[in-house]
């Protein structure tokens, strides 16, 4: 049976608008346009405050705010105190602000303190970033600061509604001459938000304006007892609205039923500066004069004319202007919160066929993803490591026997490393848009390029990582910059016949890894796989156990070095790994030897090596030559001990091959099989394949967890929790498991040799193989 929604509006006698009050009646539907309400997954370059997403996930109500007013309205440190105190006016008034901003490329719904210090400091030297600016700033990782029109695209996106600000952009005066119109007005047009605001700037044509918006569609009410519609500074203009409302509640209603029509347009609410703060008319029309004038003979025009307008006014009326500016601001904020509030009250007892409604005030996106992925577990992969600057130096000349205190003539060469990137460059080769790499470089000060040409010493190398990966086509938007800090490096010096004489790895910013930035990504992307390397430090590890146990997610170890392999098994990790939350690792023999190590001092296990001693000792007659590796007992023993913690391992054992060993519960096949107390260890070898030609060992075995990680992903669909107890430690279906190992190996050395014929850490060959071709199949099926 079809509902009714019951808009009030009448005539009122005397004013050129309108008021709430008899009513009109339309036909509800029963569904938003689907296109209004997409999953954060597809919000490729969004990131959300911890506050903001809280409010997402418990559907409270949200306030978008600009930050172009931050960098272009107000002088630093104005701007800065303004900004958090609009901020708090929005908390004290029911609902949670959510600042909007671009910042190194990464759309931001929601600053940090520290991060609208920032941008406060940097000022006009930020992009001012529209509708048109977006893709250009984010495509070349810049900082932008958004106006109304930027705000409400994303605010949009992220399914805010509820937009404060000071006022809007409009026609400006002498328009019949120049054709310059705010892209506010045609924003206002095509986007459904509400933006809650002073009017329009006096500085402006506002009769025009208000012509304009009534083309557009866009409902235009003011906030008060009167549809006098305001002038940013003054309570009136001489112009009026649509409508008056009165009361918060009122507006909400509007609102909610300009979605259930589906209208896709925006609303302006119109708030009058409160009495107290309102500058006299005839002082601010004189000072507008001046500046208008000014403007013009300076040829000021497009999107620089209204900060140079404001600023000259408010030299003209003695700073007085910038203290009405502060705060018509406070109170838009105050109402918007309010309206917000009321709009989420009116979201919690709307009905429709007997299930709750939501009007968006806070995005119901986060509730479809996160329902999505209980239903199947096949979100993305995530790399989680160290990206690293390779740089080698080489000799072109024979040098004396040492090199030291003396210069020479020789090449040096930049590239790309680390064990994290090179793996999630491997993935995104095989399968691309599938990956999500998290990592941390150097940054500038304040994390923007506005000050990439101040004379510093500051780290270059973290944007130059950045720009080479996303042409490799690797997904960016994880990759934190830490200002101040050294993106990892590796130098290296070789003489002219290639041999290593010396190298230093600065590797310090791994240590320095945002563990909220690390929970944020795997929330925000909700991935199916997390691989992380041993650059990572110990409390990193942990959080990422920690919320791969709680969001019941598959974990894959490389171990790195031999240095560094060993943190995985610390001892504060322990309960993570006695649960079997780390599933799978890709130790080479010496790594293995040294986790080896730690996993007898965390659980002697000497009991079990006695039992595959025996095994071996008992079987040395059966085990044929083929399925034997020079140190085949040594392997197995230590595969025995790290097991207990890793359940299966893939042995890189470099020119001979890989062995695979797994513990789980039950006897599998023709695997050769060991029955222990604590479960049954089976194994298998699997040698090299022959390679000619090769030009760099390099990132061969990087390759080969790439292509692994990447079909284990493909075969892990079911979350760990929903497979049966016996099969829950593994992750996997052992049986399943064992049967398609073979092409599982069989693609990971393929991508391996294709790697150690190339100087490239990662062959872009990886995209072409069998395994390539399935993946891209299987997207198509």
């Amino acid at each position: 049976m079809m509902r009714s929604t019951l808009l009030a509006i009448r005539k009122v006698h005397g004013h050129n608008g309108y008021r709430l009050g008899a009513t009109l009646s339309f036909p509800r539907k029963n569904t938003f346009s689907a296109a209004a309400y997409r999953p954060l997954s597809t919000l490729s370059s969004f990131n959300f405050s911890d506050e903001v997403r809280s409010a997402l996930e418990q559907k409270k109500p949200l306030v978008a705010l600009e930050s172009t007013i931050i960098s272009h309205g107000m002088p630093y440190p104005q701007n800065y105190d303004t900004a958090l105190q609009v901020e708090q006016v929005v908390r004290d008034n029911g609902a949670i602000p959510a600042t909007i901003a671009i910042l190194g490329g990464q759309v931001h719904i929601g600053l940090s303190n520290d991060q609208i210090r920032d941008l406060a400091k940097l000022g006009r030297r930020v992009v001012k970033a529209s509708r048109r600016d977006l893709a250009v700033v984010v495509s070349k990782k810049q900082t932008g600061a958004t106006t109304v029109s930027g705000t409400m695209v994303l605010a949009h996106r992220a399914g805010i509604s509820v937009f404060a600000t000071g006022g809007i952009g409009g026609v400006h005066r002498g328009y019949e001459n120049t054709m310059d119109a705010s892209a506010d007005l045609t924003e206002l047009g095509r986007t459904p938000v509400a933006v809650v605001c002073a009017g329009v700037k006096s500085i402006l044509d506002i009769g025009r304006t208000l012509e304009f918006l009534e083309t557009q569609g866009v409902t235009v009410a003011t906030y008060g007892s009167t549809p006098d519609f305001p002038a940013f500074f003054t309570r009136t203009s001489g112009f009026q609205s649509m409508l008056n409302i009165e009361t918060s509640m009122d507006a909400a209603k509007i609102i909610a039923a300009n979605q259930e029509l589906d209208l896709q347009s925006g609303i302006v609410f119109s708030v009058p500066i409160p009495e107290d703060e309102a500058m006299d008319d005839a002082l601010v029309d004189e000072a507008i004069d001046i500046a208008v004038k000014e403007s013009i003979q300076q040829n000021i025009v497009g999107k620089e004319s209204t900060p140079f307008l404001l600023k000259r006014v408010n030299e003209l009326t003695g700073g007085n202007s910038l203290k009405s500016n502060i705060a018509l601001v406070k109170h838009n904020a105050s109402v918007a919160a309010k309206i917000a509030k009321d709009l989420s009250a009116i979201s919690a007892r709307s009905t429709i066929g007997g299930q709750r409604r939501s009007y968006s005030t806070s995005a119901r996106r986060l509730e479809r993803h996160r329902i999505n992925h209980d239903q199947v577990n096949h979100g993305p992969i995530m790399v989680i490591g160290g990206a690293v600057v390779d740089i080698t130096s080489t000799a072109t000349v024979a040098t004396a026997d040492s090199m030291l205190g003396s210069s020479y003539p020789g090449i040096t060469r930049n590239g790309l490393g680390g064990v994290g990137r090179n793996v999630a460059e491997g993935i995104s080769r095989l399968n691309p848009e599938s990956c999500i790499f998290v990592t941390a470089v150097g940054g500038r000060a304040g994390g923007s390029e506005a000050n990439a040409d101040a004379d510093t010493d500051e780290d270059v190398f973290g944007q130059w990582l950045i720009d080479r990966m996303a042409l490799r086509g690797m997904n960016t938007q994880e990759i934190h910059q830490i200002p101040s800090a050294r993106t990892a490096t590796y130098v290296a010096i070789h003489d002219a016949t290639g041999n290593l004489l010396s190298a230093i790895a600065d590797m310090v910013v791994f240590e320095l890894m945002p563990l909220d930035k690390v929970r944020e990504a795997i929330l925000r992307h909700r991935p199916g796989t997390v691989c992380f390397d041993g650059n990572l430090s110990i409390p990193c590890m942990r959080t990422i156990l920690e919320m791969c146990r709680d969001q019941d997610i598959h974990t894959f170890f490389e171990p790195t070095s031999e240095a560094k392999c060993g943190r995985v098994l610390d001892a504060s990790l322990q309960t993570f790994l006695k649960d079997g939350l780390l599933r799978f690792a890709s130790p080479n023999e010496y790594e293995l030897r040294t986790m080896a190590a730690r996993a007898r001092e965390l659980n002697g296990g000497y009991e079990e090596q006695t039992i595959v001693q025996r095994y071996y000792d008992d079987n040395t007659g059966t085990i044929s030559e083929e399925q034997e590796f020079a140190n085949y007992k040594d392997l197995l023993l230590d595969a025995t001990a790290v097991s207990q913690f890793i359940p299966t391992l893939f042995i890189k054992l470099g020119s001979s091959g890989v062995l695979v060993c797994q513990r789980t519960s039950e006897r599998v096949g023709q695997q050769l099989n060991i029955d222990t107390e604590a479960g049954v260890m089976i194994w298998q070898p699997f040698f090299a394949h022959k390679v000619d030609n090769i030009k760099s060992v390099s990132g061969a075995g990087d390759s080969f967890v790439a292509s692994m990680v990447t079909s284990l992903h493909s075969m892990g669909k079911n979350k760990p929790s929903s497979l049966p107890p016996s099969q829950q430690r593994t992750g996997i279906d052992p049986s399943s498991f064992w049967k398609q190992l073979s092409l599982f190996v069989k693609d990971a050395q393929t991508a391996a040799t294709l790697t150690l014929q190339t100087h490239e850490t990662i062959s872009p060959a990886l995209a072409t193989t069998a395994q390539a071709k399935r993946l891209r199949l299987s997207k198509k099926c």
